[in-house]
């Protein structure tokens, strides 16, 4: 499928001229996170510490560290359909010095903004990146952070999109337990159905895809960060069009005791 039958040309715009690095890495990755409304300041607080204690992590600079080629990483927000920012340009990751400064740069980021939620914008958008970057044959992955449950269809063609040209697609589903304005007072963000379907499945169904695609579950916001140290684990060590070892179910969940 050409991106163009998409309407994806105008997201170029969006992003102007991109680095293109020299280096021969080994992997390209597209860290998409959402900060749209349903996410309160603690929430997002949670969110951005979490990021600054995964780069920090010994096991993920280690497998980072395995990469020899090093690994490209660029940090993106996003909510509604105008509000998707490229927070962090491409950094070329190496070492756990480059790798704890990246950490840190995301977690003093102040908030892009927080609108309605646009997935389908903010994958169009990391894709491009990836599309309009000349990383050869190195591996080429988004990661996207969400607790949004629906997007009315419209990720579907882009992932698929994506996928055929080369791009893997993992998420990080975070189970929102808000409580939402019901009558009882009792459903929360998660529990809201959009159809039959949970938002964890949603994911599978919709947005994750490519070799070795696999979504890692956050039941709380409080875990975002475990949650996150074992998905860039998994792609950090993940071979090119193999999939990973017993994950036949493409799920991993992250706990409040942090258990899988």
């Amino acid at each position: 499928m050409r991106w163009k039958t998409l309407g994806l040309a105008a997201t170029v715009a969006v992003w102007g001229a991109l680095p293109r690095p020299a280096e021969a890495i080994d992997l390209a990755l597209v860290l998409l996170n959402d900060v749209s409304q349903s996410m309160d300041e603690g929430e997002y607080a949670l969110v951005k510490d979490g990021y600054r204690s995964a780069f920090a992590d010994p096991d993920v600079i280690a497998a980072l560290m395995g990469n020899t080629g090093g690994v490209a990483v660029a940090y993106v927000e996003f909510s509604g359909k105008d509000e998707v920012k490229k927070v962090l340009d491409w950094q070329v990751l190496t070492d756990a010095a480059s790798a704890r400064a990246f950490g840190q740069a995301i977690a003093a980021a102040p908030r892009s903004s927080a609108g309605n939620t646009a997935l389908s914008a903010g994958l169009s958008a990391a894709a491009r990146m990836l599309l309009e970057s000349d990383f050869g044959a190195a591996r080429q992955v988004i990661d996207i952070a969400s607790d949004h449950p629906s997007d009315g269809g419209r990720c579907g063609p882009i992932r698929d999109a994506a996928v055929a040209a080369g791009i893997t697609i993992n998420a990080l589903p975070i189970i929102d337990e808000q409580v939402i304005g019901t009558i009882d007072g009792r459903q929360t963000y998660s529990t809201a159905r959009w159809g039959s379907e949970s938002v964890v499945d949603f994911y599978r169904r919709t947005v994750v895809g490519g070799p070795g695609s696999f979504a890692v579950e956050a039941r709380t916001y409080a875990v975002f960060g475990e949650a996150l140290k074992r998905k860039l684990l998994l792609e950090f060590i993940a071979s090119p069009g193999k999939d990973l070892p017993g994950q036949s179910a493409a799920l991993l969940r992250a706990t409040a005791a942090g258990d899988g």
